[in-house]
């Protein structure tokens, strides 16, 4: 089996006096920004950022290791010589600080994602009801579906799309 290697990007995020605040690592730097942006309690003191490329995800790793361990951020804790696991639970504004992987193939997320756009949600809200009715948290409901022409409509202009493409 092959792998693809996948650009990844290597940044760092300094405060206003140049100090250095934070260095990760993402496929995608401005998506994982923004997270950071709604996650983090320290992203206000953000002022500026470098981004390095790398041509495949191990790459960037071992550099993004070897950057914390000589750089020292002040809020990184993974390969950190000053923080240790468990330091950093007071910088998430959110009590959800760690995304949760599924596997779902990505035509049926696409359509899950224009289902519940459709229905004025999110998959998130979606995914978050459906767990509450599935464990039995009181009062959950399951979460209200579009109507079935509203998705089939909206699956058949894809395929027309697709098929034009």
């Amino acid at each position: 089996m092959t792998t693809v290697a996948t650009r990844t990007a290597l940044y760092r995020l300094y405060d206003v006096d140049d100090q250095l605040l934070y260095i990760g690592i993402a496929v995608d730097p401005e998506t994982r920004m923004r997270v950071h942006s709604r996650e983090k309690t320290w992203w206000p003191l953000v002022a500026q950022r470098s981004i390095e490329w790398f041509t495949d995800r191990p790459a960037a790793e071992a550099a993004e290791r070897s950057a914390i361990i000589t750089e020292q951020p002040v809020h990184n804790v993974s390969h950190s010589t000053t923080r240790q696991r468990g330091d950093a639970k007071h910088e998430y504004r959110s009590p959800y600080p760690k995304p949760r992987q599924v596997r779902i193939a990505t035509q049926r997320w696409i359509e899950f994602g224009r289902a519940a756009k459709v229905g004025g949600t999110s998959r998130g809200k979606v995914v978050a009801q459906l767990i509450d009715w599935y464990i039995r948290e009181p009062g959950a409901k399951l979460p209200d579906r579009p109507e079935r022409a509203v998705t089939e409509a909206a699956r058949k202009a894809r395929q027309s799309k697709e098929g034009q493409a």
